[in-house]
């Protein structure tokens, strides 16, 4: 995440999007645990989550200085002890960011019809007729019902040829349902794939309406485009723009068989987005080489660890072993 910071701010780019996994929680991080001091007790699981994120605060995302970081919540937030409540409290100044508390302002202002609450871990903001809508669908009760109905309001305002609104990029954890990814993703549970679904649908009414619609992900740590070009979203004729970008430093992942052949995995990476004066995005994975990660290490860090990550942080078998 440093290496991703130094390269986005060097290069002059808006935000930086985060979808989510701040820490592993079920178990200590191999970097946290690298850069603890060797004359002290090592700290046990239930030490370790309750600094877990003040951690992720300080290493991942003080390295982004003054540049607007957003933030989505991934399952990893939702393992004991963490919580939405302790999530939305911690991580507040990201979910009432200026864009977000602005935004909410002007759709009251413009009858929206409904509105995420604050410190809300789904919100929007516009940025030059482009919505950036963040969705949670990190745990089995998404989508709930209120984020639903707030959905539902928002997309019918930008489907309206008055809106203003030429594209939608909508980021959330878990891939919709039905993409190649499906296994891990919303279908893995009853409501997901059931509200996965209607979601989906209102993203693809939205492109009929004549707008630009693109959905990413990160909950499989592979880069992989074109998600939702299978059989299912094909024999609907609905088959939207979709990315998983999941590269910026959990283990990585073995490619499904039913991805895209441009994927990449044992890579770390990040997605660049650059939006056009017609309204379309174009995506290009933007990877982070070694040696910028040793340019960018905590004094504290190891050089080991680095050397573990390019090495090791893999569960393909080949390079794990």
């Amino acid at each position: 995440m440093p290496a991703i910071a130094a390269r986005v701010k060097a290069e002059g780019d808006a935000f930086y999007w985060h979808l989510g996994d701040l820490r592993a929680i079920y178990t200590q991080d191999e970097d946290f645990v690298s850069m603890e001091p060797s004359n002290v007790a090592p700290l046990s699981l239930a030490e370790y989550d309750e600094v877990a994120w003040d951690d992720f605060l300080l290493h991942q995302m003080a390295p982004f200085g003054d540049l607007p970081v957003f933030l989505g919540r991934g399952n990893h937030e939702t393992i004991a002890p963490m919580t939405r409540d302790r999530f939305n409290a911690k991580f507040s100044a990201f979910l009432n960011r200026p864009e977000i508390v602005l935004q909410d302002r002007a759709d009251g202002k413009a009858s929206f019809g409904a509105q995420a609450p604050s410190s809300s871990p789904w919100y929007h903001f516009v940025r030059n007729g482009v919505d950036f809508i963040t969705l949670d669908n990190a745990s089995n009760e998404e989508f709930s019902d209120a984020q639903l109905t707030w959905l539902r309001a928002l997309l019918r305002r930008d489907q309206d040829p008055k809106s203003g609104i030429t594209t939608i990029v909508a980021g959330m954890h878990e891939a919709l349902p039905h993409s190649t990814s499906s296994g891990h993703s919303m279908d893995d549970w009853y409501r997901g794939t059931e509200t996965g679904e209607v979601v989906y649908r209102w993203f693809a009414d939205t492109e009929k309406a004549g707008k630009h619609v693109y959905l990413l992900a990160s909950h499989s740590h592979f880069y992989s485009p074109a998600i939702y070009n299978t059989p299912f979203w094909k024999k609907e004729g609905m088959v939207l723009p979709g990315i998983i970008i999941g590269s910026a430093g959990a283990q990585r992942y073995v490619i499904p068989p039913t991805a895209s052949p441009e994927s990449k995995t044992d890579i770390y990476a990040y997605l660049k987005a650059t939006v056009h004066t017609d309204g379309t995005v174009h995506f290009e994975v933007e990877q982070i080489s070694k040696d910028e990660m040793v340019a960018v290490k905590w004094p504290s860090a190891p050089m080991s660890q680095i050397d573990f990550c390019y090495e090791r942080n893999t569960q393909t078998p080949a390079k794990a072993n």
